[in-house]
C-alpha cells in the first residue's frame, strides 16, 4: 500500500510539473504576441533629403514645405505612429510593443531645413525622425559658420541640439564617402582587397563616431549608406564596428521577423516632388495590404 500511495504521489508530482510547464509555456507565448516582440511586422521607412520654400529647388531629393506638411497630415489622419530607431531596436530585444501601423521618416545628408523647416512640423504632428549626418560636411559648414536654410548642412552645434530635441534622432553617413567617383558611397573599389577596404571602412566610419562624441552629438550605432550602395564586405565589417542596423535606398516594405541580420538591409521609399501624398502614399498601403 505505501508503495502505490508513493507511486500515484510521483505520478501527481509529474503531472503537476507537466502542468507548470506547459502554464509557463503558454504564458511567455502569449506574452511575446501581447507585446509586440514576435511575429512578423511590415514597416515602410520614408527617405527626404531637403524641404524647401523656393520652387527652384525642387526635384527628386528636394520637397516643398507644403508636400512634406501634407505627408505628415496624410500619416496622422490615416492612422499610422511614428517609431525611432530605438523603437526598433528594442523591438527586437523584447521591450517595445509595435503599434499597428509603425513608420519610420528619416532625413539625409543633415541639411539646415532639416531643423528649421522639418522638425518644427514634426513635432506639431507628433512624429519623429532619425538625421543621417555627413561627418566631414558638418566639419565644413562648423567652419564657414552658414546658416541658410535653403541650401545650408548642419554644423556640430546645429546637430548637437537636433540630437537633444527629443524627436529626433542623429545618425551615421560616413564621415566623408558620400561620393560617386572613385568610389560610389560605401561599395568597394574593383581589385581592392579586403583589408584594405575593411581598413580603409573602419577609419572613416571611426572618425565620424569620434567627431559625434568630441562634438557632443549623440548617435544611434546605425548607419545609411550614401546612395545606398555598398558591397558585400560591408554587412560584416560594420557589424564588427558595433553598428546595429543598416539603411539602404531600396524601395519596399521591410517584412520583419525579428531576425537581427534583416536590420542590416532596411529598405527605404524615396519621397520626390511633385506628386500628391495620397499618390505617394498609395504604393506604400498597396504593399502593406498585400503582406
Amino acid at each position: 500500500m505505501k508503495i502505490c500511495k508513493k507511486m500515484v504521489i510521483d505520478e501527481l508530482k509529474k503531472i503537476i510539473t507537466s502542468l507548470i510547464l506547459v502554464s509557463v509555456l503558454f504564458f511567455d507565448a502569449f506574452t511575446a504576441c501581447a507585446d509586440g516582440s514576435r511575429g512578423e511586422i511590415c514597416l515602410p521607412i520614408l527617405m527626404y533629403h531637403h524641404v524647401s520654400k523656393q520652387s527652384k529647388r525642387y526635384n527628386d531629393y528636394v520637397v516643398s514645405y507644403e508636400e512634406f506638411e501634407s505627408d505628415l497630415q496624410y500619416l496622422r489622419d490615416n492612422g499610422w505612429t511614428g517609431i525611432s530607431v530605438k523603437n526598433l531596436l528594442d523591438w527586437y530585444d523584447g521591450t517595445f510593443t509595435m503599434p499597428e501601423k509603425p513608420v519610420m521618416i528619416t532625413f539625409d545628408d543633415a541639411f539646415e531645413s532639416t531643423a528649421s523647416y522639418a522638425q518644427p512640423l514634426l513635432e506639431e504632428y507628433g512624429y519623429c525622425a532619425v538625421v543621417a549626418a555627413i561627418g566631414s560636411i558638418a566639419e565644413k559648414y562648423t567652419v564657414c559658420g552658414e546658416q541658410e536654410p535653403e541650401y545650408s548642412h548642419l554644423s556640430w552645434e546645429a546637430l548637437k541640439e537636433l540630437s537633444e530635441c527629443g524627436n529626433i534622432e542623429v545618425q551615421c553617413h560616413t564621415w566623408d564617402m558620400h561620393a560617386v567617383s572613385p568610389r560610389l558611397g560605401c561599395s568597394k573599389i574593383p581589385g581592392e582587397n579586403i583589408g584594405q577596404y575593411r581598413s580603409m571602412l573602419s577609419l572613416d566610419l571611426s572618425r565620424f563616431l569620434r567627431e559625434c562624441e568630441k562634438n557632443g552629438v549623440n548617435t544611434t550605432l546605425t548607419i545609411a549608406y550614401p546612395y545606398g550602395a555598398f558591397s558585400s564586405e560591408t554587412t560584416e565589417a560594420v557589424r564588427d564596428m558595433g553598428f546595429l542596423a543598416a539603411f539602404t535606398c531600396n524601395e519596399r516594405v521591410n517584412r520583419l521577423t525579428g531576425d537581427r541580420e534583416e536590420l542590416f538591409f532596411l529598405s527605404r521609399f524615396n519621397r520626390p516632388y511633385g506628386i500628391t501624398s495620397e499618390k505617394f502614399f498609395e504604393k506604400l498601403e498597396e504593399t502593406v495590404d498585400r503582406n
